[in-house]
């Protein structure tokens, strides 16, 4: 594992242990997919509508690739967040600046692409299955407008995208 893969593992990992302790599994995952949604608004933000689809595709494909994996089972739902979903979705959204920080230091775009195939991964894990995407692609994109004009006058996330 190399050093930026390092970084970003170590970023994720810790707010996933962080928002476990004080939170439920709906908790966890409505936290990790404000995280997905905050690097989802950072970089329509930055870079447009176009690079913000690609997001949802990275996303997409890693959820329908756990699908194939376990055919012939059906989507899981997003469990219902309960009283520690404001801490994990500030831990998680967080976790998704830093890492959109650390891509500012680095060529490319691999660290931004590691955070959303990490946080993906991890939100998999807390439903307990691949979810119903539609489900995922509606939570990613509500409070759209109000995220996008705020993410672009943050200063912190001016340069994050290349």
């Amino acid at each position: 594992m190399n050093q930026l893969q390092s970084m970003i593992n170590t970023v994720i990992a810790s707010s996933v242990d962080r928002a476990a302790r004080g939170a439920g599994r709906g908790d966890v995952a409505h936290g990790l997919l404000a995280g997905l949604r905050r690097i989802r608004t950072v970089v329509s933000a930055q870079a447009g509508y176009a690079a913000a689809c690609s997001v949802n595709d990275s996303i997409h494909d890693q959820i329908m690739a756990r699908s194939l994996e376990t055919f012939g089972t059906k989507p899981v739902g997003l469990p219902p967040p309960g009283v520690g979903v404001s801490r994990a979705t500030s831990i998680f959204e967080d976790a998704a600046m830093t890492c959109l920080t650390i891509n500012a230091f680095f060529p490319g775009n691999t660290a931004l692409t590691l955070a959303t195939q990490l946080m993906t991964e991890r939100l998999i894990e807390a439903v307990g299955g691949a979810p119903a995407w539609g489900e995922i692609r509606c939570a990613l994109r509500c409070h759209e407008t109000a995220d996008d004009e705020s993410a672009s006058e943050n200063q912190w996330t001016s340069l994050a995208i290349h």
